[in-house]
């Protein structure tokens, strides 16, 4: 066996017979799984802040942001719901979460909410007084209306249901679930978030590895392919995870019921904010 000539000159490198070969699926897929877990746990880090709903006790939160999620639903009032909006984006910032948090995780619902609602401002589908005609089709005030009180209302409560996460622990969460929903709901709620991050913290793990051993990529149908196995290998996983979890709390005595520690008394702070929440809820009536 002999040294290649490119071994014995100097300055020289090897020529790599990969150049040019993207490796680009597994490092989306990759991201998209960092993604995942730095905004789970990116909200952790708002909801231990000092600051006024943090500090609320958790079935008395989740109970105003329940109340205020229903006032946004039942009302007709386009005026209401701005209002609603326009208080939701207040308490972000007494929160100390700010606003561009919470409209990044609003945007993809309102985007959505867009597409689907576009169609009722025609006027084959929305008939009304003629606002704008070009090209065979006509938008009507009454199509626009309808299409911007449908955005504004699913907006309204996605803002709600964000802020409540984002100023909410994990542990709160639950714990105040617990006090108003059945404990089987909680407690199926509870092991299908844990265990939903540790599987994507699994997905992360295997791609990270195989990116950290891999020099040449194989092409795009040779990533994909590796990605789906490691879909089928996931979903093996879980499900032998929850067995084997489920056995091991049955052998500890877990019977199917999340015991918790009593409720602390409500205080002034609550009352005022299920006050505030009710009265919102009370107003939607009349809008």
């Amino acid at each position: 066996m002999t040294l290649p000539d490119w071994m014995k000159e100097r300055g020289q490198q090897a020529p790599l017979a990969c150049a040019g070969v993207k490796t680009g699926f597994v490092d989306k897929s990759l991201k998209s799984f960092a993604s995942v877990l730095k905004k789970a746990f990116a909200a952790e880090s708002f909801s231990s802040r000092d600051a006024l709903l943090q500090r609320l006790e958790p079935r008395a939160k989740l109970a105003g942001f329940f109340f205020l999620i229903l006032g946004a639903a039942l009302s007709r009032s386009l005026v209401f719901i701005s209002v609603i909006i326009a208080f939701t984006f207040c308490l972000s910032m007494m929160t100390k979460v700010g606003v561009a948090p919470l409209v990044r995780r609003v945007l993809p619902a309102t985007v959505f909410t867009v597409v689907l609602a576009a169609p009722a401002v025609f006027g084959f589908v929305t008939p009304g007084s003629v606002l704008v005609e070009a090209a065979g089709l006509t938008i009507t005030s009454e199509g626009v209306s309808t299409a911007l009180f449908f955005v504004l209302r699913v907006s309204s409560m996605a803002a709600l249901a964000s802020l409540a996460t984002l100023t909410t622990t994990q542990s709160d969460f639950f714990r105040g679930l617990g006090r108003l929903l059945p404990s089987f709901f909680v407690t199926a709620l509870f092991f299908t978030f844990r265990y939903a991050l540790i599987l994507v913290k699994t997905a992360e793990e295997a791609a990270l590895a195989r990116k950290s051993r891999t020099i040449c990529g194989s092409g795009v149908t040779e990533a994909q392919r590796w990605s789906a196995s490691r879909a089928a290998f996931l979903l093996k996983r879980s499900l032998n995870m929850a067995d084997e979890v489920s056995m091991a709390m049955a052998s500890r005595g877990f019977d199917g019921h999340v015991r918790l520690n009593p409720a602390s008394p409500l205080g002034r702070g609550e009352f005022l904010w299920l006050g505030a929440a009710s009265f919102f809820l009370f107003l939607s009536f009349g809008f």
